[in-house]
């Protein structure tokens, strides 16, 4: 079977996905927007986490052939296995995700009623990717699986184990030595399909151009390389360019897309009326056929009946008008004096603060990314590099930035903008640099 996709072309799916990808779960990302409330400011972003999940596949199956090049040592079957697995996780990552993407976290069940995830907070709602391995292991989709996979020996706790869940045990093992660490990286990393693939598609149906990279250059390079007992991803250092344009683009389109202000309006309005007493009551099933009737419809229909007057203005398409904006230092120094400037605002006043990730990873005391740098000499060993220690881009940008906004009702924005920068100047002081803050009224 053939899915013509725009991004990518042509995407051949085998009959053992086919009959995953027919199944409710997967088939209710149909009716999940991939960018949520970003179609507002977007309107050709109405794409959906099905396709996405449909080219993550893809992505996918040509980056672990590029990496099984390094793979020699591994039996035929347990390659096999592998690419069917990290194919079908790439499919099913998105599949916990609530209505309205990460904001709609909220309405999840709590983790008292996902009986098949252990030493999570009972009392409080799950991830998305909790959410997503408690779906795959449910006896529905998991039964699927095996008996779709049977052929390659996949079971749904493979796939979960792929997804991150560490209290699955390792089954992509020869001897002593591990592939799931380079196959974890393919789904969620530094240089990972998911992201490949809806930056691509995310800039493809927003009309924007930041998202774009040199994706067939990239997958060309990939390789793998073992640290200890593991196997981790490796980069061509011929790639590295390509790479530190891969990880702009991500920069790019979270600040131009991914946290647009008016996105950012509906997100927070969003919130409040989960926040409400009347929000609050809402949550979505554990049982997975009723979980599947819920999306951005269901929300929709919640909104459309609520007598909260958030969840009334989203419907209404009003939302709150930004009136501050401030971008690295000047983001710092606004968080610096925010306990004094909310003090000295009505209640009205709603203050984002978003981190901005440059890169996948976190930098901090130990933590490494994993992703390697290879270099190749002439009649030597190949020279394999941390990412971290090769890109000076990458180092120079890793640590994470803020934007800091702040809303307020559209009648009041001229006084608050000047309510505002009146107090920004007492607080900080007019010598202050503002060149990274805007304040509009």
């Amino acid at each position: 079977m053939e899915i013509r996709d725009p991004v990518h072309g042509p995407i051949e799916v085998s009959h053992a996905e086919k009959q995953v990808i027919d199944h409710p779960l997967v088939q209710r990302l149909r009716r999940i927007r991939q960018l949520g409330f970003s179609e507002i400011t977007f309107p050709g972003a109405t794409h959906t986490r099905f396709l996405h999940s449909i080219g993550a596949m893809h992505l996918a199956g040509l980056a672990f052939d590029a990496v099984s090049k390094d793979l020699g040592d591994f039996s035929a079957d347990l390659l096999a296995k592998a690419r069917s697995t990290v194919r079908l996780a790439a499919l099913l990552h998105d599949l916990g995700h609530a209505p309205m993407s990460h904001d709609g976290e909220s309405l999840l069940p709590l983790g008292r009623e996902l009986t098949a995830i252990p030493d999570i907070d009972t009392n409080k709602p799950v991830t998305h990717e909790q959410m997503t391995w408690a779906l795959i292991l449910g006896a529905e989709l998991s039964g699927l699986i095996k008996e779709a996979f049977a052929s390659f020996g996949v079971e749904a706790k493979d796939v979960v184990s792929v997804l991150g869940a560490d209290f699955i045990e390792d089954s992509f093992e020869q001897g002593s030595i591990s592939i799931l660490p380079v196959m974890r990286q393919l789904i969620s990393g530094e240089l990972d399909v998911d992201r490949m693939d809806y930056l691509l598609r995310d800039s493809y149906f927003t009309g924007v151009t930041y998202g774009r990279f040199e994706k067939d250059w990239l997958l060309s390079h990939l390789g793998a390389h073992q640290v200890g007992d593991s196997l981790y991803l490796t980069l061509d250092a011929s790639a590295i360019f390509a790479f530190e344009d891969f990880l702009l683009s991500r920069y790019h389109m979270f600040l131009m897309v991914y946290a647009h202000n008016k996105t950012q309006s509906y997100y927070r309005m969003l919130h409040r009326f989960l926040a409400s007493e009347e929000g609050s009551k809402l949550r979505l099933p554990a049982d997975w056929a009723e979980f599947s009737k819920c999306d951005d419809e269901w929300l929709i229909r919640q909104l459309t009946y609520a007598k909260n007057p958030w969840a009334q203005r989203i419907i209404a398409k009003k939302p709150l008008q930004l009136v501050v904006e401030g971008f690295d230092d000047s983001a710092d120094a606004l968080e610096s004096v925010k306990a004094q400037l909310l003090s000295a605002l009505p209640s009205s006043v709603d203050w984002v603060t978003s981190g901005v990730e440059f890169s996948h990873h976190i930098p901090g005391a130990g933590s490494k990314s994993n992703l390697f740098i290879r270099s190749f000499r002439m009649g030597l060993p190949h020279l394999v590099t941390p990412v971290e220690q090769y890109s000076d881009l990458y180092a120079r940008q890793a640590p994470k930035k803020r934007v800091v906004r702040i809303f307020c009702e559209s009648y009041e924005a001229q006084t608050m903008a000047e309510l505002i920068w009146d107090k920004l100047h007492k607080l900080l002081g007019k010598s202050q640099n503002y060149h990274n803050m805007a304040v509009h009224g």
